[in-house]
């Protein structure tokens, strides 16, 4: 199984996510692993000029048609607060991107699912709404559903999978719908994988 969701390069392949534009280069050699070009949503503030950016991901995605967008997405936490604006008009350029291109699109999402649930609800009602993929997944059931309703898809590493409620958020995920990653820890993934396919295998509902 492939690591859907990582920063790191790993031997069994999977989406090698950008943090920042200058991980592009980096990312595009990595052979075995797919690699994910966007802005995080810590790093939003820093791109200076949007049009450029947004003119930059277009060439990148077009150069390399196996490529998925990410990471991006939302960050309302105490500490990334005070970006939040520049966080909403990158993630609409990659959401806009991830669209005319088809490709999956990885967000990051704290404290502003509800603001990022309402996005994708207003993209997929004007028929603009690309795949998605919530990466380090952690939401309820309820929201779940919502998201899933959407078409989106989950990741999952080793913190989330090490929770106490764990069989609780998981089990009723559709089976393909529910994968594992490393993210930024590449030493978790065989514990990661080894316990996803542990818990998955002890589901008794979905």
């Amino acid at each position: 199984m492939i690591d859907y969701h990582t920063h790191h390069p790993n031997p069994a392949g999977g989406n090698l996510c950008a943090v920042t534009m200058a991980d592009w280069p980096r990312i595009a050699e990595q052979k075995g692993m797919t690699p994910c070009f966007g802005v995080h949503p810590w790093h939003a503030h820093e791109v200076q000029d949007p049009a450029d950016f947004a003119f930059e991901l277009d060439d990148w995605l077009y150069r390399h048609p196996s490529a998925q967008v990410g990471e991006t997405g939302l960050d309302a936490s105490d500490k990334h607060l005070p970006t939040l604006e520049a966080q909403r008009l990158l993630l609409h350029l990659h959401l806009g991107a991830a669209f005319r291109h088809e490709r999956l699109v990885h967000l990051h999402c704290v404290r502003a699912h509800a603001e990022l649930l309402g996005i994708l609800k207003e993209r997929a009602r004007c028929n603009t709404l690309p795949r998605v993929l919530l990466h380090a997944w952690s939401g309820s059931h309820e929201l779940a559903r919502e998201f899933l309703a959407l078409g989106a898809v989950f990741s999952v590493g080793l913190r989330e999978l090490s929770h106490s409620k764990a069989e609780e958020r998981y089990a009723r995920i559709p089976e393909g719908k529910l994968f594992p990653e490393s993210d930024a820890a590449p030493e978790s993934w065989p514990r990661t994988l080894a316990l996803f396919r542990l818990l998955r295998g002890g589901f008794n509902c979905r």
